[in-house]
């Protein structure tokens, strides 16, 4: 596990000077004036090693990045740390047992079908404090994966946010979604945990599809044309989440079931039993 205690300080005479980090691997930093620092976040992760630590100092970046080995990778302020569009798929982190991304805008990207960051045959991946904006497709692509972390990101004017396919144990927390056309989608997923989030503004809120055992609780849905939809997903838990106004009875999710071997597709429903009769705020 990589632990590490973060400590800012601020510019002195238009330098950089770098922040204090307390890990089991080396520093490399990106950008800023320090002597040695590197112009680029994709030069920085080739030079790194398992466990080592890349600080991103606040600026523009034009890149794509391939992130094959464990490591974090720490953008100074989420604001105004952003990763633009390259080739369309701005990061692709594969086969991976321990990567953290935190503290960066990401947007323009995802204009291939895929999404801005993709998670592919990963465990243990923490994407932490992030905005993700204007990216075409998903934002965040998670395939085949274990124990992936989602919090505290906002979302806002993409065309997916979510996609889950094939994955275990995904878990969104605090996470704001608007203007998004489906803000989270799951395929063939189980164990999928959606708390405290603002669904809001928006076409599709969550889209779970042939998934079971999905957690979905204390979320916001305002505004949403569609704020949640179903097909063969089984086990769900749907509570106290607020469905844009004040609900006593159990608010009813609505989906469909098919049967393949007698080619039927019937409606089905789910239901919170337990809406909330305020929106969340946090």
């Amino acid at each position: 596990m990589i632990i590490f205690l973060f400590l800012p300080f601020s510019s002195l005479n238009g330098s950089n000077a770098h922040p204090m980090y307390v890990n089991n691997g080396a520093i490399l930093y990106v950008g800023g004036t320090g002597p040695g620092n590197y112009t680029s976040i994709q030069e920085a992760i080739n030079d790194a090693e398992n466990g080592d630590t890349i600080y991103v100092y606040h600026g523009t970046y034009h890149e794509d990045l391939y992130i094959w080995k464990n490591i974090s990778l720490i953008g100074e302020n989420k604001n105004d740390t952003i990763i633009k569009l390259g080739r369309g798929e701005v990061i692709i982190a594969e086969k991976l047992r321990l990567l953290e991304i935190e503290g960066f805008t990401i947007r323009n990207g995802a204009t291939v079908p895929a999404g801005a960051i993709n998670i592919i045959s990963c465990r243990n991946v923490n994407i932490e404090g992030c905005n993700f904006l204007n990216n075409f497709y998903s934002c965040i692509a998670v395939y085949r994966s274990i124990n992936t972390k989602i919090f505290n990101c906002n979302f806002s004017w993409n065309l997916g946010g979510i996609d889950i396919q094939e994955s275990f144990c995904t878990n969104i927390q605090r996470c704001n979604f608007s203007h998004t056309i489906g803000s989270i989608m799951t395929f063939l997923s189980a164990g999928n945990i959606i708390h405290e989030c603002n669904i809001v503004n928006g076409e599709g809120g969550i889209w779970l599809e042939y998934s079971i055992f999905n957690s979905i609780q204390h979320c916001n849905f305002i505004n949403m044309q569609i704020p949640a939809y179903f097909f063969n997903s089984f086990f769900d838990k749907w509570s106290g989440n607020y469905w844009n106004e004040s609900r006593i009875l159990p608010r009813p999710i609505n989906g469909k079931i098919s049967f393949r071997k007698f080619g039927v597709t019937i409606p089905w429903i789910q239901f919170d039993w337990h809406p909330a009769t305020k929106p969340y705020e946090w």
